[in-house]
């Protein structure tokens, strides 16, 4: 009783939360486990796992890693992996996962690199590499794997400290040290595709490198000076890799968004912030893009939704707020957030109350256009939407670049959402069409 009492009067879910086109599913705490020197924060990171058609999610708190599924909206957890180090100073841990593997990193502390077999699932997963031969501390971790290369930021190990180092995942559960980089100081986040890299390195900048087959890292690209420039913490490339968002981890700076289509001449396009009040207070920390979509977390101000479709006008689209404010904490709040690649759930983890489980609806309104069409171009879904004074009531025919209906869909409010996935590739019209005999009104869209 003490346990239910005891989150009844801290969870999230027992107060009223801000939040706008988000649905909240489910939530998981855990009240059991250590926090940190702030006195209240237990949990870090969080990762998304698709596995054998089934979703899973994975967080990290002082402890260790907690792995749950995610079976009809609901969050069962499923297995716990102790860290190395498990305790008050383990603030920092982050994951990824690869063939069949998830990769653990912890940034305090004598800690490792571990290694989880996830052929075992639904049941469990199995801790199979838990060594510190490697590495000993790191902060952040990306894997690319289309090169099947593990890129490990601000690594401690035996051999010395580097601001990053490259690991090769030929072989899954024997990493291999390819080569360390360390032209900055430090890299605290990477964002990596087919052997380029874009690093996140604090005071510095944006760095872009490119792995050569000599594993020699050759720098193609940078952003050393900027407005509103910090510390330059975390980011994340867009679908057709022409736009990248970066966080600065500063009391009220901007999200920037940049155009990196000419890797010689990086420049931002944008500037946007959560737009929750005092943005003197806002924070933001980690972002993941998908379809042109961009997914914030924020200290103090939950998680932010934006579409960057028009990289010059980001568009906010939902936020979900998940912690109560306390000014005298000031890196508290929001963690880590996770999209699920077909837009089916988000995860964010939130340093206090743990692991959120939501879903995206579109919202009323995002643009002074009565009817369009977000986002274009795309891959797994579109929202249609038009404003409707009265009841809504009308037609959505689809057809190719042909000319051919392939399409019928009946909607019956402002906004629709057209899965994509029987779409080929190509141009497509979409016609709306009232049942209160208004003029029928046509538009173009794009899937990738």
């Amino acid at each position: 009783m003490r346990n239910l009492l005891y989150l009844f009067l801290l969870s999230p879910l027992a107060f009223i939360s801000q939040t706008s086109n988000l649905i909240l599913n489910d939530h998981w705490y855990q009240d059991s486990l250590i926090t940190t020197a702030d006195g209240e924060s237990i949990f870090n990171e969080v990762w998304g796992l698709k596995y054998n058609d089934e979703n899973y999610a994975v967080i990290g708190s002082t402890m260790g890693t907690h792995i749950l599924k995610i079976v009809n909206k609901k969050f069962i957890e499923i297995d716990f992996i102790e860290g190395r180090y498990a305790g008050y100073q383990a603030i920092h841990r982050d994951y990824h996962d690869f063939n069949g593997y998830l990769y653990a990193v912890c940034g305090e502390n004598l800690s490792s690199l571990q290694i989880m077999d996830l052929s075992y699932l639904p049941d469990s997963v199995h801790l199979v590499y838990d060594s510190d031969s490697l590495i000993i501390r790191a902060h952040n971790i990306f894997i690319d794997t289309s090169k099947a290369k593990l890129y490990v930021c601000d690594v401690d190990s035996y051999q010395g400290s580097n601001a990053l180092n490259v690991y090769d995942l030929t072989s899954p559960t024997f990493p291999n040290l390819l080569y360390n980089y360390n032209a900055v100081t430090t890299v605290h986040d990477a964002y990596v595709y087919n052997d380029t890299a874009f690093l996140n390195c604090g005071v510095e900048g944006l760095k872009v490198i490119k792995s050569s087959s000599s594993n020699i890292p050759i720098q193609i690209g940078e952003l050393s000076t900027y407005l509103q420039k910090g510390y330059n913490h975390s980011g994340w490339l867009n679908i057709d890799k022409s736009s990248y968002v970066m966080c600065d981890e500063n009391l009220g700076l901007d999200v920037k968004v940049l155009d990196v289509s000419d890797l010689d001449e990086i420049k931002v396009n944008a500037f946007f912030s959560s737009e929750m009040g005092d943005d003197e207070s806002s924070i933001p920390h980690n972002v993941i893009v998908r379809n042109n979509i961009a997914y914030l977390s924020y200290y103090h101000d939950g998680l932010q939704v934006f579409d960057i479709s028009d990289p010059n006008q980001p568009k906010k689209l939902a936020y979900y707020d998940t912690y109560l404010p306390n000014p005298n904490v000031a890196w508290a709040g929001a963690w880590g957030v996770y999209p699920f690649e077909n837009n089916e759930f988000i995860l964010v983890s939130d340093r206090k109350y743990g692991l959120f489980l939501l879903s995206f609806e579109p919202p009323p309104e995002i643009s002074d256009n009565p009817f369009f069409i977000f986002p274009n171009p795309a891959t797994a879904y579109i929202y249609f939407y038009k404003e409707h004074i009265g009841t809504a009531n009308y037609l959505l025919n689809v057809y190719n670049s042909l000319g051919e209906l392939i399409d019928q869909l009946n909607g019956n409010s402002d906004y629709y959402k057209i899965n994509l996935s029987k779409y080929r590739t190509g141009i497509y019209i979409l016609e709306y069409i009232s049942n209160f005999d208004l003029p029928s009104i046509k538009t173009k869209f794009f899937v990738k």
